[in-house]
């Protein structure tokens, strides 16, 4: 009997923005901002695009991305098997608190 739970448990989440690069490299993903959301003291809202549907995001690079990625506590969230996690995404990025609560455990 197929439950939700074994769907769940292939989910994973990084703080480390080393692997959280080569998850997003694996996926054919790149570092991006969403155009127009810079503000004051921000860069804009960090995002992972992808080239086939994520044209209006602007890429940045994976140093921004580093110090981004960091600074603002975020996790990757992605699956083992490279299945959506959300909305048709491989990879998105959450605050490491939501991840941590959403998706259980520490962080790889």
């Amino acid at each position: 009997m197929a439950s939700d739970y074994s769907e769940e448990s292939a989910v994973r989440h990084t703080t480390d923005p080393t692997l959280a690069r080569s998850v997003i490299e694996e996926r054919d993903g790149y570092p991006a901002h969403v155009p127009g959301s810079e503000g004051e003291g921000d860069s804009g809202l960090l995002r992972v695009g992808f080239r086939d549907r994520d044209e209006d995001l602007k890429e940045i690079s994976w140093e921004q991305f580093r110090e981004e990625f960091e600074g603002k506590d975020l996790a990757a969230i992605y699956r083992e098997d490279e299945a959506a996690v959300d909305e048709n995404r491989p990879v998105v990025l959450e605050d490491e608190e939501t991840a941590e609560e959403d998706y259980g455990g520490e962080a790889a």
